[in-house]
């Protein structure tokens, strides 16, 4: 009996060691500066966004809009879910203490990441529709 147990403690730790391991290398390839290009809110255009910077490091960011302080928060991926999912905490602004659910899509040099209003269910496409919560941002990487 204790055999089992110790083999289920040695394969639980293997699991989640490789599952650590497998989001430190998805948060590598969202490293470095972000220009946002485009944000939709609701299904309709936001321009207060355009242009900022995000800048991702490990899994913190700081999102610094174009004429503003920058915007500190944390995030979480998990690459082996379909879309992708990231959960953004912000350490300020009105989203300050609340877990916004996303999904994200890193293709080349594009990252398209959506997500919900505090309270909202996340987001399972990439679309952003009136009345339904959901933000929708396109950034380029910054070279």
């Amino acid at each position: 009996m204790k055999s089992v147990a110790a083999f289920l403690m040695v394969t639980g730790f293997l699991v989640v060691s490789g599952v650590l391991a497998q989001d430190k290398k998805e948060t590598e390839k969202l490293d470095g500066k972000w220009l946002v290009i485009s944000v939709e809110r609701d299904g309709k255009p936001d321009d207060s966004l355009k242009g900022a910077v995000r800048t991702n490091a490990g899994d913190s960011y700081t999102l610094t809009p174009k004429d503003g302080k920058g915007i500190p928060g944390t995030f979480k991926v998990d690459p082996t879910k379909k879309p992708k999912t990231m959960d953004m905490m912000p350490g300020e602004g009105r989203y300050k203490g609340k877990t916004l659910l996303g999904i994200y899509e890193l293709e080349g040099d594009t990252l398209k990441i959506c997500f919900a209003e505090p309270g909202k269910d996340r987001p399972s496409e990439f679309a952003s529709k009136p009345g339904s919560g959901v933000v929708l941002a396109l950034h380029k990487r910054e070279k």
